[in-house]
């Protein structure tokens, strides 16, 4: 088994201060997930499995919106630069304007994979990425690119 060379409370060290980074130039984001489907009934003719009633169309399904709040660095992006450092020899992709890449912790991204939208500074963006996991010594934040939503 291979040793390492930095020790664990100097691992600890070095991620603490990427974490004082994120706490500095964090901000905070709403995530809006996809609305989850409630059918109440009190009908004897209600079909669950068919998800339909034979003698009335009152038992309409309700949806009930969810959403969360996390910090996230946000970073405006430019398609003078590339979106991430490492692709500069790499074809350029020509990015709608308003078009955002936000950087969360892990208490944040199993909602962000599964979430509809995302809010902050009054406008809605999309995801239209997928994630990419960003740490020295293992996934510590993820990054998504977002663009914005005209409604």
């Amino acid at each position: 088994m291979a040793t390492s060379y930095i020790s664990s409370s100097q691992k600890d060290y070095i991620n603490g201060i990427f974490d004082d980074v994120f706490e500095t130039f964090a901000r905070y984001i709403t995530v809006i997930m996809n609305p989850e489907m409630v059918v109440a009934t009190t009908s004897s003719t209600y079909n669950g499995f068919y998800g339909s009633d034979t003698n009335s169309a009152a038992n309409e399904p309700t949806y009930i919106s969810k959403s969360y709040t996390f910090k996230a660095k946000i970073s405006y992006v430019s398609n003078q630069k590339s979106i991430y450092p490492a692709a500069v020899n790499q074809q350029r992709m020509m990015y709608p304007e308003g078009t955002v890449k936000i950087k969360v912790g892990t208490d944040a991204f199993p909602y962000l994979k599964e979430a509809k939208k995302i809010e902050f500074d009054n406008r809605r963006y999309n995801i239209v990425s997928d994630y990419k996991p960003n740490g020295i010594f293992g996934p510590r934040y993820y990054s998504f690119v977002l663009t914005p939503i005209n409604e």
